[in-house]
């Protein structure tokens, strides 16, 4: 631990936890109906807005006993190898 070699992996491991515990607070991809990763800014914002539009005029009829689970955990990740196809 007195090595810098030690202390640096100290920091590294403490910035991975520190970064491993904050939300999601922006998105710079998403996948479309196709599966297909969208990083354009514009193209985002337009599957967004399909998925928003479809998601609040979708007519449900609930029955007061309709019960579900919790659902928790992380976010679907987009692989390395979807982006860079993306990108072309």
């Amino acid at each position: 631990m007195e090595s810098t070699a030690g202390k640096k992996n100290v920091y590294r491991v403490a910035k991975q936890m520190a970064k491993s515990r904050q939300d999601v607070v922006g998105v710079n991809c998403v996948k479309d109906a196709n599966k297909k990763v969208l990083i354009e800014n514009d193209q985002v914002k337009e599957e967004w807005r399909k998925y928003m539009e479809k998601l609040l005029n979708e007519e449900k009829t609930w029955d007061n006993a309709t019960t579900c689970e919790n659902v928790e955990g992380p976010c679907e990740l987009v692989r390395r190898h979807e982006i860079l196809k993306a990108q072309g």
